[in-house]
């Protein structure tokens, strides 16, 4: 008979401590594994305004992979509705009949346990295990048990861990703002929360798009105006796939163009007012300072502020080094966009664009670089370094 802890939760983002709480619950209980069950639409919490499902799930699925016990149970991430425990646990009593299951929860969650959607059941099921809070009244705690003994069948039982202040919202109001606080999670989470760009200081809705929108077709030509549409369209389904805030990439893909259509001396007079440095190729061919000049009035002009918009609108043309996600979105989609149909084996490089995005970077910089060699005059050395660094990453796979 086996032993299974379940840790449930909207780990939102997952942090040092719910790790902890697992692995002292594996070891106190003589745990075979403990399943990290990540919340789907629970109904005490609203998800849908923070971040995507998969965000959560992926992160938890990173932050434990070289930890042993340690699993992750996905089911209530696609059930659909409200995600209630007792539908998770009487399928838990159904696929392991002849194994124990104890479900590890929060001090807070004990504490309203009674006024849970059919408590009966999940006690019935599972023996609870309470994690208390930093600051908790541990003789509180222990009343609530005996209450919970006393009303339920079933076990109640204390976990023995030293508990903190680390909080997953604390980490979400806070982790642009203070540094420190990044270390309350795994390094592998907080570089995952940077480069899918979670938890910002800002965010987009539908109104921000028709606002620019309108911007952009006084702007820009009709033409380009379309093409912009489309890269837009295509940064939001790349965001998508690719786990990244699709409104933002859409807000983007929206603006990478904004500076297509002035002229080459507005360009450059733009960059020589505001300090934007200038590159000898840019000063030859100023039509490559759009991307520049474009991060600039995304600031300026369109008050969108997200330093990776202005970024990835930046380097849309030639690309950089080891490019972060919302650069890759920009990058592609401005490449594959629909309109396109000039550019050499855009089927498969489409194709790639949802399969292997970094695979998809490399083969549109060279395809480039091998239609510059035709016009060595125009190559840009930012993009031959850039297409030597995902040759590179490539080759190395």
């Amino acid at each position: 008979m086996a032993r299974i802890g379940v840790y449930g939760g909207t780990f939102n983002p997952i942090h040092n401590t719910h790790i902890e709480i697992a692995k002292a619950a594996l070891e106190q209980y003589k745990l075979d594994k403990v399943y990290f069950l990540v919340a789907g639409t629970p109904p005490h919490k609203n998800t849908a305004e923070t971040i995507s499902d998969i965000s959560r799930l992926e992160m938890v699925k990173i932050a434990i992979a070289d930890t042993p016990g340690l699993d992750v149970d996905e089911r209530e991430i696609y059930r659909a509705g409200k995600s209630y425990s007792y539908l998770t646990f009487t399928e838990y009593h159904q696929e392991y009949p002849d194994d124990e299951i104890f479900f590890i929860m929060g001090s807070d969650s004990l504490l309203n346990f009674k006024n849970w959607v059919k408590p009966d059941i999940i006690s019935e099921y599972t023996t609870i295990l309470v994690a208390p809070r930093l600051g908790d009244d541990i003789n509180d705690i222990e009343q609530s048990i005996f209450e919970c003994k006393n009303m339920f069948d079933g076990d109640f039982m204390l976990i023995d861990y030293k508990a903190n202040a680390i909080a997953s919202s604390e980490i979400r109001g806070a982790f642009y703002k203070d540094t420190e606080i990044k270390s309350d999670v795994p390094k592998i989470v907080a570089d995952y929360i940077v480069e899918h760009n979670l938890y910002s200081l800002y965010t987009y809705t539908p109104e921000d798009i028709t606002r620019i929108d309108s911007e952009m077709k006084k702007e820009l030509k009709p033409g380009r105006y379309i093409h912009t549409l489309g890269v837009a369209n295509m940064a939001y389904s790349l965001a998508i796939k690719w786990n990244y805030p699709a409104v933002t990439a859409q807000v983007a893909g929206m603006l990478h163009d904004c500076a297509k259509c002035i002229s080459d001396e507005k360009r450059l007079s733009v960059c020589e007012k505001n300090n934007i440095p200038v590159t000898d190729i840019e000063r030859q061919y100023p039509h490559l300072l759009h991307g520049k000049v474009g991060a600039y009035y995304c600031k300026s002009k369109y008050d969108v502020y997200d330093e990776q918009i202005a970024h990835a609108i930046e380097v849309h043309t030639t690309g950089c080094p080891n490019m972060n996600l919302l650069d890759k979105i920009i990058f592609v989609a401005d490449y594959i966009e629909p309109g396109r149909d000039k550019q050499p084996r855009l089927d498969v490089i489409r194709a790639c664009a949802f399969k292997d995005l970094d695979l998809c970077v490399y083969l549109i910089l060279e395809d480039t670089v091998n239609y510059l060699n035709t016009n060595p005059d125009m190559v840009d050395p930012t993009t031959i370094d850039t297409f030597e660094f995902y040759k590179s990453l490539i080759e190395k796979r």
